[in-house]
């Protein structure tokens, strides 16, 4: 760090004392009061988990966080494999979006108890169409590295193993990044967009009505299934019912796993994102759960089991069905003001504890870290 840094850093930190104290004598909330006490009742603490070389560097990525959304951005094509990957981007985004369509129609055929008889009819056309769509993901990965080995570029490890993924499953291709440098996503509309906390942010802010929206027609795919089905059927025998439902279930399934991989690819906590968001997460791999144990038992019996299968089936369908509805009614919940204060303020409260406990065991680790320096 040079000299002129040293100072400018100086100069912040003496504005921003200056600014606390005109803020501390204008403020007479007693949980900002208590917490700022706290704070400084612990100092020595805090300095000395601050100057550990691992927080340090913590903070710098903290300070260098960009919140900026950055969109309509153009991807610099220095050679034939950023070229092909700057080219291919919409084209792949698109099929990984297809592909997760006939995934999610072949699930709801698989998982359903009762599948329409329009929907079986149409499975081998549904294999066969995502089939063709895994052949083409294999040629673009084939390519990828043909070229990457053609002009000795260096594919971005994480996004490669991403590429990777993608030939086990395709919609992951929905939230990959360009190949060299890792650093930009394409979308539909924006083009290719810098990833950051402000993307993620946006994107966030974006899905909320569109996916309260889409969680709503659940419900009146469980009032037909569970009161109104055969009512329905017997009243309008012409309407395939049963498929509808069944389109229905699937575009929602679609939706949830389409937000999913996006937003997961774009965070950079993405176990943090997990925890937060467990009950989308439980949603999408129910009917895979669901398909891999009625593969089993009809491998073990097809005839002595089948019975056991559909149950299964019934099971998962049900689960996943009331789960859509848990997450239709915490969205609207988290939408009202009123419960929203509540909700953090709670949230406020839990963090300090935990930031207390937190700020401990850093202060044993920080000891440790010591002694074991000064021992060396």
């Amino acid at each position: 760090m040079n000299e002129e840094t040293k100072i400018a850093n100086i100069v912040r930190r003496e504005s921003l004392k200056e600014h606390l104290i005109k803020q501390l004598h204008s403020t007479d909330n007693p949980l900002i009061l208590e917490q700022i006490k706290t704070v400084l009742e612990d100092q020595e603490t805090l300095d000395r988990i601050i100057h550990s070389p691992q927080v340090q560097r913590l903070v710098k990525e903290r300070e260098n966080e960009d919140y900026s959304v950055q969109t309509q951005l153009t991807i610099q094509r220095t050679n034939a494999l950023r070229r092909y990957d700057a080219k291919v981007a919409s084209s792949m985004f698109y099929l990984a979006v297809l592909s997760l369509l006939l995934i999610g129609a072949l699930i709801i055929a698989y998982t359903e108890e009762t599948p329409s008889r329009s929907l079986l009819a149409w499975l081998s056309w549904l294999g066969g169409a995502l089939g063709f769509i895994y052949f083409l993901f294999v040629v673009d990965v084939l390519l990828l590295f043909y070229k990457s080995r053609q002009d000795r570029v260096i594919m971005n490890k994480p996004e490669k193993r991403r590429r990777l993924l993608t030939l086990l499953f395709p919609p992951l291709r929905i939230g990959s990044r360009d190949i060299t440098e890792g650093q930009y996503s394409w979308m539909p509309g924006w083009r290719w967009c810098k990833v950051n906390e402000g993307l993620f942010i946006e994107l966030k802010k974006r899905f909320v009505l569109p996916m309260i929206g889409i969680a709503v027609l659940i419900i009146p795919v469980l009032i037909i299934e569970w009161k109104l089905l055969d009512e329905v059927q017997t009243t309008f025998p012409q309407l395939k019912i049963n498929l509808i439902l069944e389109a229905v279930q699937t575009f929602i399934w679609c939706a949830f796993t389409f937000e999913f991989i996006l937003m997961i690819s774009i965070s950079r906590r993405k176990m943090n994102y997990v925890k937060k968001n467990w009950i989308d997460l439980l949603i999408i791999l129910l009917p895979f759960i669901s398909f891999l144990r009625t593969l089993r038992i009809s491998q073990i019996a097809r005839l002595k089991y089948a019975t056991r299968s559909f149950k299964l089936r019934g099971v998962v369908t049900k689960a996943r069905q009331g789960l859509i509805f848990v997450d239709f009614v915490q969205r609207i919940f988290r939408l009202r003001p009123e419960n929203e204060v509540r909700r953090l303020f709670r949230l406020l409260q839990e963090n300090q504890r935990d930031r207390e406990e937190l700020q401990q065991k850093l202060k044993e680790v920080v000891q440790l870290i010591e002694k074991k320096n000064k021992r060396s």
